[in-house]
């Protein structure tokens, strides 16, 4: 009897670890009904100002709770979505091919950098602003460079080594051009520093530009680390484009923090800071544009070696 009364108390002992996959992994209606009441819960507690309300900091929880939920399903929508995206032959073809990706960044770069600095020609005139100007230059730079590589390695039916050397072409005369891209920085440096010429934005627009800046970041310093070998002298040329890119807009993002945060209390010296990261800034841009000039010369030797056997 004894023996029956264990089996019976085993039976009935609670599954935690199925008990907690079944929490974090609830079915899909369910993580949808959460998603969307939060959604509406958040929304109608901070226009009704009731965040202090105890009803409201239960409903935190709920909410944090929903986004372990919906981050736990993450991985299984990536999965998803990677399958979807290699059942399709484009896609495929997208994901598969380097060289295709690097060419759709160089053309998108170049656009995106033309009409910014079209979109700040043109704000410039209207609001009679030297710092949109200035602005406006420093993304007009930043076109010259992409397109200076995109141009010079349109050039089809070359040998691999005139290939090679049109590449070593285009990689130093980007460096030349991140030390002219260096003046146009300098300029918006002065401007903040000396003359206090800036813009505020709004918070959330604020916080918005904080979060894709340090993504910019992030992944410039993952392919100036991949392509740090120049085998292939474009591929580095651009992804040296960017963590110049990059680190500016550290620069400006410090700036319109600054102003939009910093700016009210006496413990922030705002001029100290932006003169040391803007002098950090400058240090560093010179620092690549050197090396993208001088170190490509070795390069160069090697080659012309090579051609000469």
């Amino acid at each position: 009897m004894s023996s029956l009364e264990n089996e019976n108390v085993e039976k009935k002992e609670i599954d935690w670890k199925k008990v907690g996959l079944s929490l974090l992994f609830p079915h899909t209606f369910i993580v949808f009904l959460l998603f969307n009441l939060t959604v509406v819960g958040l929304i109608y507690i901070f226009v009704n100002h009731l965040e202090e309300n105890l009803l409201a900091i239960l409903f935190y929880v709920v909410a944090f709770y929903t986004l372990v939920v919906v981050c736990a399903r993450i991985p299984e929508i990536v999965k998803g979505v990677k399958s979807g995206l290699y059942a399709n032959k484009y896609s495929y073809t997208y994901l598969t091919d380097k060289d295709l990706r690097m060419r759709i960044s160089m053309y998108r770069g170049l656009l995106i950098n033309f009409c910014f600095a079209t979109f700040k020609i043109i704000l410039g005139f209207i609001y009679n602003s030297n710092w949109l100007f200035a602005m406006a230059g420093y993304n007009v730079i930043l076109s010259l460079m992409r397109f200076v590589v995109i141009f010079r390695s349109q050039k089809k039916g070359l040998s691999e080594t005139e290939e090679h050397r049109r590449g070593l072409q285009s990689y130093q005369v980007c460096g030349w051009l991140v030390m002219l891209l260096n003046i146009a920085v300098s300029v918006i440096m002065f401007m903040v520093i000396v003359q206090k010429q800036t813009i505020e934005y709004h918070m959330i627009v604020t916080i918005g530009l904080a979060a894709f800046t340090f993504y910019c970041f992030t992944m410039a310093v993952i392919n100036m680390v991949k392509y740090r070998e120049r085998t292939n002298p474009v591929y580095a040329a651009v992804k040296r484009i960017d963590m110049v890119k990059a680190i500016v807009s550290i620069f400006t993002l410090q700036v319109a923090m600054l102003t939009s945060f910093g700016g009210q209390g006496e413990a922030v010296d705002v001029g100290l800071m932006n003169t040391m990261t803007g002098l950090a800034v400058t240090i560093a841009i010179n620092t690549i544009g050197a090396m993208m000039i001088a170190g490509v010369k070795k390069d160069f030797k090697e080659l012309n070696a090579n051609g000469e056997q």
